[in-house]
């Protein structure tokens, strides 16, 4: 055997605890990452697999009202020639949600549906669809959050339903109650679905419906592009004949769809990224010690290349121990992940989104990614290291000139005014550069992970704040089409007599109005109890309500209906009206479009205070232009993807800059934003309100409210609490290590003079002031001075990372959050000293008796 190979086991042994604390750290790398990547790579499997599973459409629109036949087959006429597609009605109800026993007063939206069987299927996880008229089967996720099971009650518009199945929708995999939302809701947001009958019930007992469309096109492996095309065709379409509509999104720009997998493969990417990272900041740990190693042994190296050895074995020979560590490191840690690590990391997906059940898919490439890539990083940064440590000859080995010449041996001199304390604690630190070099690399690297761990949660916490005080108004109302409150009792009638009659199937009025026209009282009669029959009235009740709505032109597209409930003078009076649309920005480099908000309010508004509009001026929210760094002047192009136009405005400048960072709205007057969309100039579709208001279901599509906002951080906390505290506790270890291998590093290497110090009369205490104090003046500057690099860092990495989803967040660290970043540091440090002090206490006399040539 090689006296080369006999000297790794005292090796081993005799930097036992550097050795352990790298593997370590890097099994537990590799076992977190490789344990992510398996839980993302099975769930990513599982996803695409739901689209012909689960028949998941290939996108949806939504109209005003419920379009007609002649409508849906103009639709499906002018997808033609993209090879056909079917449409199905899809209509969903957003219903108050109450538990029907010990409810908390938390406002909770339940997205119902009634039970599909053609597109978007659902997952039953436990029970059973509902069949009867007061059975719900709702999310699992959003049941989880709310302690919700089967057999349980709720209150969905003041209507009792019982719990008989948990499911998961294919087309609410993440759940957003807006499609332009940051994150997920999953504590007072959630789908469901009720049979046919119930649907009924629950729109009879005030829900509102959304005339959702959901498509699938024949050739299901058309291009985004091909898809996008034939959709803006079947909106062009469906507007010809007369049809609103108010919304078209893609799968692709469905989050509900496409938010889950656009997260895992992003989660993926930093999880790998960070293990190398690690990996590169261990490997330079490695050089490092092995530096110190060539260096006290430098005589014994000299003397092996001067017998005979090549210089090759002796580089083998330091290589192997890190090789063998490293190798051992990552295969266990991969072993370990897959098994142990796996089920807690998928964990954090099926917390956050409604998936159907788990199924293991085995990918072999999560080996090379977590085992055999870290590993060539590993060897090939020590190898490298020790290439250039290894240059000298064997005379300067002999001489102990293996370190090179730097310090005081370049001939520095120190100030002859400093005092023999502080020139000592400079030599130490002169002589060690190397080292503290790396070292505060080490540090800035925890201390950015550590920061953006503790940060993270403030950060989402602001931002939710700023979304909530960016509201107006207590209340914004959108609707689906002008709906004015200001009306006579007689107005409200006539009203009521419409929305009723139009609850009728339009054939039969068709034929009612013909059979007036043509003076058949036969036919006419007859067709007054068909359609009394349907709204179980009499026939003298029709006659009353088609009397009331003969002067009212319901073709006229610009007409304005009154609401039906009057909500009383004083609301009425504060009640603000606006306008909104939205339109899509490119955000460049393949990110995808941002979802951009505009806002037509009054000039003068008494809700968007300090908002200068009017004379064509458009004031741009603060987060587009940080997001975008638009400049002055510069035109800004905006898509709108349901007319198939580019609508172009002009950023002019900070003077028409408005809200915080996280205001991602634009904002022109009423009369210029009827005017910028060719809309009727008495057009509206909103009203800001501090009061609480009722509107007539058929009109009402939405209302925000700050609760709404505040609950966008209520989830991310929720979401990211248990993920964030690992990532803590990984920083710490971090810590930990990187200050005590490379400054143990320093101990070691001055051993010699340790020895001299004592042989002279230094007590350990006096001793550990000058090395330990010197180490932990470095350590202390390490932590200060990196800060402001790592917040700057930090800020480019957040915007970097969050570039490709809607809205503009920044990171918040506040001073408590820098506070205990670093004193979590310096405790760390802390503990790392009172085992240098141990090692100085454990360095031997005899050490200044050796000889050293």
């Amino acid at each position: 055997m090689s006296p080369l190979i006999k000297r790794l086991p005292r090796e081993l042994y005799r930097n036992l605890g550097k050795y352990v604390g790298i593997f370590l750290l890097m099994c537990g790398a590799v076992a977190m990452t490789s344990g992510f990547l398996l839980a993302c790579h099975s769930i990513s499997e599982l996803i695409v697999g739901m689209r012909e599973t689960y028949n998941i459409e290939d996108g949806r629109f939504t109209t005003t009202f419920e379009a007609t036949d002649a409508q849906l087959d103009a639709a499906t006429d002018a997808a033609e020639p993209a090879g056909g597609v079917t449409i199905y009605k899809n209509y969903a109800i957003d219903a108050d949600l109450n538990k029907a026993d010990g409810d908390d007063g938390t406002n909770r939206t339940l997205r119902t549906y009634a039970h599909r069987t053609e597109v978007d299927l659902a997952a039953y996880a436990e029970g059973e669809e509902p069949a009867g008229t007061d059975e719900v089967a709702i999310d699992r996720v959003f049941a989880t959050n709310n302690n919700l099971a089967i057999g349980d009650r709720l209150e969905l518009e003041g209507r009792t339903y019982t719990i008989c199945g948990i499911l998961t929708l294919a087309d609410s995999q993440a759940l957003f109650l807006n499609n332009s939302d940051f994150t997920v809701n999953t504590i007072t947001f959630g789908v469901a679905e009720v049979s046919e009958a119930g649907f009924s019930a629950l729109e009879e007992a005030g829900g509102a419906p959304a005339y959702i469309y959901s498509f699938c096109f024949t050739d299901r492996d058309l291009t985004v592009a091909e898809r996008t095309d034939a959709e803006k065709d079947m909106v062009s379409a469906l507007t010809d004949e007369g049809a609103r509509v108010i919304d078209l999104t893609d799968a692709d720009s469905n989050q509900g769809i496409s938010y889950a997998t656009d997260d895992i493969d992003g989660d993926s990417a930093i999880w790998e990224t960070l293990l190398l990272i690690i990996v590169a900041i261990m490997a330079f740990i490695f050089v490092v010690l092995t530096s110190g190693t060539i260096e006290e042994e430098s005589a014994i190296i000299g003397t092996l290349l001067a017998s005979g050895y090549r210089r090759r074995e002796v580089v083998a020979h330091y290589l192997a121990l890190p090789t063998i560590v490293g190798a051992v490191a990552a295969l266990l840690g991969t072993a370990l992940g897959t098994q142990f690590m796996m089920e807690p990391m998928k964990n954090l997906y099926y917390g956050s989104y409604s998936l159907p059940p788990f199924v293991l898919s085995w990918d072999w490439s999560i080996v090379a990614k977590t085992a055999v890539a870290p590993f060539v990083v590993l060897v090939g940064i020590t190898l490298v290291g020790l290439l250039r440590k290894m240059g000298k000859t064997p005379l300067q080995f002999l001489r102990h000139e293996a370190s090179g010449k730097s310090g005081t041996k370049r001939g520095f001199t120190l100030p002859e005014c400093m005092g023999f304390v502080a020139r000592f604690r400079l030599r130490v630190f002169l002589r060690n550069l190397g080292n503290f070099v790396t070292l505060f690399l080490g540090i800035a690297f925890a201390a950015l992970l550590m920061l953006f761990s503790l940060g993270v949660l403030p950060t989402m916490q602001h931002y939710a704040d700023n979304l909530k005080n960016s509201l107006v108004a207590e209340h914004q109302y959108t609707l689906k089409a002008p709906l004015e409150l200001e009306g006579t009792s007689g107005e409200r009638e006539t009203w009521q007599a419409v929305a009723r009659l139009q609850q009728v199937d339009g054939t039969k009025l068709d034929e009612l109005q013909d059979a007036a026209d043509a003076s058949d009282l036969t036919a006419l009669y007859e067709k007054l109890d068909d359609v009394a029959s349907d709204l179980g009235v009499s026939r003298q009740d029709v006659l009353d309500m088609v009397e009331k709505v003969e002067d009212i032109d319901l073709d006229d597209e610009n007409i304005h209906p009154v609401n039906t409930t009057d909500n009383g003078a004083s609301k009425i009076s504060q009640a603000e009206k606006y306008a909104v649309y939205t339109l899509e920005y490119d955000r460049g480099a393949g990110n995808g479009t941002e979802t951009i908000t505009i806002y037509g309010i009054l000039e003068d508004s008494a809700y968007w205070k300090d908002v200068n509009v009017g004379d064509g001026r458009v004031v741009v929210g603060a987060g587009l232009v940080d997001k975008f760094g638009w400049q002055d002047g510069e035109k800004i192009s905006l898509d709108d993807k349901y007319e198939g136009k580019t609508r172009e405005v002009t950023y002019a400048g900070s003077s028409c800059t408005w809200g915080a960072n996280s205001n991602m709205n634009l904002y022109m007057s009423l009369a210029d934003f009827n005017e910028f969309f060719g809309n009727d100039a008495d057009y509206f579709n909103g009203y800001a309100s501090n009061e609480a208001l009722t509107f007539d279901s058929t009109y009402y599509a939405g209302d925000t409210t700050p609760d709404d906002m505040q609950a966008v951080g209520d989830q991310f906390v929720d979401m990211m609490g248990e993920m964030l505290g690992t990532l803590v506790g990984l920083s710490v270890f971090i810590f930990v290590l990187f200050i005590y291998l490379l400054t143990k590093a320093v101990i070691d290497r001055s051993a010699r003079s340790i020895s001299y110090m004592k042989v002279f009369g230094y007590r350990d205490g006096e001793i550990s002031k000058l090395y330990v104090r010197s180490i932990t003046i470095c350590v202390v500057a390490s932590l200060v001075l990196s800060m402001p690099l790592i917040i700057v860092g930090l800020k480019a990495i957040f915007k970097a990372m969050l570039v490709s989803y809607s809205g503009n967040i920044q990171i918040w660290a506040p001073a408590s959050v820098i506070a205990e970043t670093m004193a979590a540091g310096f405790v760390s440090y802390l503990v790392v000293a009172l085992l240098h002090m141990r090692s100085i206490r454990r360095v031997p006399m005899a050490e200044a008796l050796k000889v050293q040539e």
